[in-house]
């Protein structure tokens, strides 16, 4: 994951190096699940921070970009003393589920007198849902061990709209509010309670219940853009 993130950033320091009229968001969404995806749920949420590059297009109303955002939908912590043979002290297994998505952003903004500025936004790309664990002694040690449990890749789609409202000196940038669908092909995934732990198995044995499930959810979203040039 270090390459993609990597990738990305090289990818935005070039545009930015490169070409005017660019801006950059933050945002910070929630991904309400509608379907299966809300039955697989069982009321639980995919909350998401975005960072976002877009490039303005002389004298037309359309922003092209770029995305990346994060989420963790999903946190377990076991306090166990079986996790390696013949070692009975008690350890500390913490598991996080994430979600990672590369967002390639299309916009179009309907210009009016107005302040607030109405607009499309239609988005392709990539969810990435990975779970990684860590063994500690105590919860500011460093780990005794580290690894991913399981991943998988999908392409996914977004479209949706919003309203930006400028800030006080318009020179700098604007509030956005924005709702997006979201939609992708199947794909699998680990919720919280989807991996056990047996230990009576050889020297201990993580056993895993992926989820399987288009995902299908609302997300409203607030955040700011700042005008770079």
């Amino acid at each position: 994951m270090k390459q993609i993130l990597f990738i990305a950033i090289f990818f935005l320091s070039t545009f930015i190096s490169n070409a005017q009229y660019f801006s950059s968001g933050i945002q910070a969404n929630v991904g309400v699940p509608l379907g299966d995806l809300k039955e697989v749920m069982n009321g639980s949420v995919f909350p998401e921070y975005n960072l976002s590059l877009y490039y303005r297009f002389p004298n037309k109303p359309i922003d092209v970009g770029f995305g990346v955002g994060y989420g963790k939908y999903g946190t377990e912590v076991e306090k166990r003393t079986d996790l390696y043979p013949g070692f009975t002290d008690e350890l500390r297994l913490r598991r996080n589920n994430n979600l990672l998505t590369l967002m390639g952003i299309f916009r179009y903004n309907f210009e009016s007198e107005k302040q607030i500025v109405p607009f499309f936004e239609a988005q392709i790309g990539a969810n990435y849902f990975y779970t990684r664990y860590k063994i500690r002694e105590s919860r500011f040690e460093e780990p005794i061990e580290d690894g991913m449990d399981f991943d998988d890749w999908v392409l996914a789609y977004r479209f949706g709209g919003g309203l930006k409202i400028p800030f006080k000196d318009r020179e700098l940038g604007h509030f956005e509010f924005k709702v997006l669908y979201h939609d992708s092909s199947p794909v699998e995934f680990l919720r919280k309670q989807d991996t056990e732990y047996r230990p009576d198995q050889g020297t201990g044995e993580f056993v895993y219940s992926p989820q399987r499930s288009t995902i299908n959810m609302i997300q409203p979203g607030i955040g700011l853009v700042f005008f770079l040039d």
